[in-house]
């Protein structure tokens, strides 16, 4: 048997030699570093699976202690010499928070054919077998004219004599690597080699007309990405993310781009005469896997999304094992009616509206009351009510009814995950009760590790710990990079950090996806003040106040004016916190930042702690907020600050 180091490997015009440590594009010799080199040579080699993250530094960097950065950097250093990037990922696909997977079509020779030896050891690898093994019938085993150079007189000499005996090869192989396949994908036990695959799922359209099937179509979606979620071999995702590129569906390729995704799955419906058509789309060349047009009655829900589950599990030739299926079978209520309440109730809430929001409490208050054991509505329901906070609600409001959600969702099934991250997010934004929100976001991320990486991070950050802080942040950016809030908050985070020019370019990034996002132009504000940007800062944070209603901007433009020295301007946003808190509830810490720009220190303080005693006074910002610098030095606010259970 032939080990890598004695194999020469082939993709597109590049070619590998593990033994001589050298790499060709396009016949000239490119540099890479001894680590780089390495990596790619590990990819290679295991092109055939996902190699996890861990798997990979252990190899590599066996005898160096290095983070996950090392790698990061390395996969973006080969892919810039070998003319990749990550979102086509044409050689490395970059399957987020797991690892990377080699996809190119690769041949292996041996590396002995080099010195007058037949070439014993030819494959290909990937789901077409031999695309890019058709250039050897033509160059010979790919060595072409840029290589002839190279070559002694008789290894020219032999080469000419072997080239129509190895084209003759290669087209055998390639006929037998192709039954080999097929016999291959029967003998298999299902699972053996399956490998992780992402997948997006786009709202389904109405073949009709009508509001109705404009949400049957969001609900269809919903639910097959929480159905295909519970296979470990399938990255789905969120609905809630997809939502934001639903204006591509009719550029399916590109939206699975924008999402850098494998596969996009999108469908249509008609209620009648009841078919549903469900069409299965590779990202890397937009060519149509599956069609698929069958026939359903829409008065069953859970029929619909057996039928799309077990259809495109097929189709991606995923199989699940026992524990999988357990998982993908669980719907957390067997009644349809409150199961179609409850999809409703997440089209409204994914809204993003206050309408939507106030629609989706209403439509899973509809879901308990079809089936009052249904934990996962109860764990909705809490979920709307803490989005309150985005259209001028009190905490004391909304709060309560959170935590009485969460809570009766805990009761009736202690497995839902998503009721704890939230019992937890509880604990630590308005409870500041750490240990509790700790011990709750431990139980959810026992039970689902993709959730509550982002306000673990934050959790992570007020508690001083800021490693591991960074390091949630960037399993949360791997696992959902795409979500607008989400991209808006990891821009916040840099703030937090005094990372500004991180900042800068996440929130731009966030601003290209919905560019009429208040906080993503208040949260840039507040960063271009502290470069010294301030007209810049003032434009931003105007847009926050106008695309808002005065909800977000009002204490951070204040304070701006108040640093510039426009101190009769920034006394005039107090009084808009003012008129603005007679109209919806305003968080005294609003008001605080203003005074604290004015150098009023008590009058700063004093409306911190009645934010800390209304519950709005997110711990991170206490912490870390800069335009709280002026007063950390003052006794009262050291004191202030141990007593709600921080420490510096």
């Amino acid at each position: 048997m032939t080990t890598e180091a004695s194999k020469v490997f082939f993709f597109d015009d590049v070619k590998v030699e593990p033994r001589t440590g050298e790499v060709f594009k396009a016949g000239a010799a490119v540099a890479l570093e001894p680590k780089v080199f390495k990596l790619l040579v590990f990819l290679i080699a295991n092109r055939d699976r996902l190699v996890e993250k861990e798997e990979i530094l252990d190899v590599v960097w066996k005898d160096v202690n290095v983070t996950e950065n090392s790698l990061a950097s390395a996969v973006a250093k080969l892919r810039r010499t070998l003319g990749d990037d990550s979102k086509t990922g044409k050689y490395i696909q970059t399957l987020h928070a797991r690892g990377y997977r080699f996809v190119a079509n690769v041949e292996v020779e041996n590396d002995s054919a080099r010195d007058g030896e037949a070439a014993t050891d030819l494959s290909s690898s990937g789901s077409e077998v031999g695309i890019a093994s058709l250039r050897a019938t033509q160059a010979g085993t790919y060595v072409g004219a840029q290589e002839k150079a190279q070559l002694s007189p008789a290894s020219e000499r032999l080469l000419s004599g072997r080239r129509v005996i190895v084209a003759g090869i290669v087209c055998v192989l390639l006929l037998g690597a192709g039954f080999y396949r097929r016999f291959r994908e029967k003998r298999t036990p299902p699972g053996a080699t399956d490998a992780i695959t992402s997948i997006a799922v786009l709202p389904f359209q109405s073949a009709g007309s009508g509001g109705d099937d404009q949400i049957l179509g969001f609900e269809i979606a919903d639910a097959l990405t929480a159905r295909l979620s519970s296979s470990t071999r399938l990255l789905v995702r969120p609905t809630s993310t997809v939502l934001h590129y639903s204006d591509l569906r009719d550029d399916p390729a590109a939206a699975g781009r924008a999402l850098n995704v494998d596969y996009i799955l999108q469908g249509t419906i008609q209620r009648t005469p009841g078919i549903v058509t469900v069409q299965l789309i590779r990202v890397r060349d937009a060519a149509s896997l599956q069609t698929v047009s069958f026939n359903e009655k829409f008065s069953n829900v859970f029929q619909v999304e057996d039928s799309l589950s077990a259809q495109v599990l097929r189709a991606l030739t995923v199989t699940l094992y026992n524990e999988e299926g357990r998982k993908l079978g669980r719907r957390f209520t067997q009644n349809p009616a409150a199961y179609e309440a409850f999809l409703n109730a997440h089209y409204f809430m994914n809204l993003a509206t206050e309408d939507g929001t106030n629609k989706g409490i209403a439509s899973f208050q509809q879901a308990i009351a079809i089936d009052p054991h249904y934990a996962m509505a109860y764990a909705g329901m809490g979920d709307c009510y803490l989005r309150l906070f985005r259209f001028g609600m009190a905490p004391a409001e909304f709060v309560p009814k959170s935590r009485a959600a969460e809570t009766k969702a805990i009761e009736l099934d202690n497995t839902v995950a998503y009721a704890h991250s939230l019992l937890g997010y509880i604990a630590f934004q308005y409870d500041w009760d750490f240990p509790t929100a700790e011990r709750e976001y431990k139980i959810a991320r026992e039970s689902d590790p993709a959730l509550v990486h982002q306000w673990y991070g934050f959790y992570l950050l007020a508690l001083n710990r800021v490693p591991e802080a960074d390091r949630e942040f960037n399993k949360f950016n791997d696992f959902l990079p795409f979500l607008v809030s989400a991209s808006a908050f990891y821009g916040q985070y840099f703030y937090f950090r005094a990372q500004n020019g991180l900042a800068v370019d996440q929130l731009n990034k966030t601003l290209a996806m919905q560019q009429d996002y208040p906080p993503a132009h208040e949260f840039l504000g507040m960063v271009y003040e502290q470069q010294g940007r301030t007209n810049e800062a003032i434009t931003e944070i105007r847009k926050a106040i106008d695309l808002s209603g005065g909800e977000y901007g009002l204490g951070s433009l204040g304070h701006v004016y108040a640093s510039v020295g426009r101190r009769n301007d920034a006394r005039n946003m107090l009084q808009s916190i003012a008129e603005q808190s007679s109209r919806s509830y305003v968080s005294p810490y609003q008001s605080a930042i203003v005074h604290a720009g004015l150098g009023d220190k008590e009058k700063a303080i004093d409306e911190l702690e009645k934010a800390f005693a209304e519950r709005s006074l997110p711990p991170p910002i206490l912490r870390c907020d800069p335009r709280l610098n002026n007063l950390r030095a003052e006794p009262r606010f050291q004191d202030f600050v141990r007593r709600v259970g921080l420490s510096f």
